[in-house]
């Protein structure tokens, strides 16, 4: 597993990003709908706060309210604010579940605050893992692609190196940077080879390394490190 994810890191990483924006999202499209369905199936009542609970200097509301059959029922919401939205004595317009009162869905914040914010994240996460999984599945295709129909080309050794900006088990992974000239525009690209997760050093031989490219656009590349043993 641990050699699967080293291979397919951003793989893994985009896909812990997905993976919780999608359990965000489905938690709000739950208390979305749930909202919805309460306000569409249960009874509708008026209620007034009577209480406010107090946490870490915020405050939530605790409503009491009539049900059908007259007896007064008392609710306390799960949403703590600073400031608070509602204060003691302040009607408050509500629906509520009539098999289960605790059940309520209360007018204003309290009804689409918490899936919004969920919403919010979930467009944040998902959109970096899902953007991110689309990237790397093209850029597969790309390498694919390339190792089937590319030009082989001697890019010039630039150097052996760590990116420090990935990291995983406290290690960083080494690339090797070639480049190489296009004598028919006259211009030089840069070609960085994919993670490899123990030094190469020792095993390339000479001063050039075999890239693949697309003729068409050379900046389209794959650095060729088959030659490397797997470890």
């Amino acid at each position: 597993m641990g050699n699967w994810i080293k291979r397919n890191f951003f793989f893994f990483f985009f896909g812990i990003f997905a993976f919780v924006g999608t359990m965000l999202g489905l938690v709000a499209g739950v208390l979305w709908f749930g909202e919805i369905d309460i306000q569409n199936k249960g009874e509708r009542s008026e209620g007034r706060v009577v209480d406010m609970l107090y946490s870490d200097g915020a405050q939530a509301p605790v409503v009491e309210f009539p049900l059908g059959d007259g007896s007064i029922h008392q609710y306390s919401s799960n949403l703590y604010s600073s400031p608070p939205s509602y204060e003691v004595g302040e009607m408050v317009e509500l629906w509520y579940d009539p098999n289960n009162p605790d059940r309520v869905s209360m007018a204003g914040m309290d009804s689409w605050f918490a899936p919004v914010i969920l919403g919010v994240f979930f467009l944040v996460f998902g959109g970096i893992g899902y953007g991110g999984l689309i990237y790397q599945i093209l850029k597969w295709r790309d390498v694919v692609k390339l190792k089937r129909s590319g030009t082989a080309v001697e890019a010039k050794l630039a150097g052996i190196y760590q990116n420090g900006s990935v990291t995983m088990n406290g290690k960083h992974p080494w690339v090797i940077k070639c480049e190489w000239k296009d004598s028919l525009s006259n211009k030089t690209y840069t070609y960085i080879s994919e993670h490899i997760w123990y030094d190469p050093t020792d095993y390339v031989q000479g001063d050039t390394m075999r890239v693949l490219i697309d003729p068409n656009d050379p900046g389209m590349y794959y650095v060729d490190t088959a030659f490397l043993p797997e470890k």
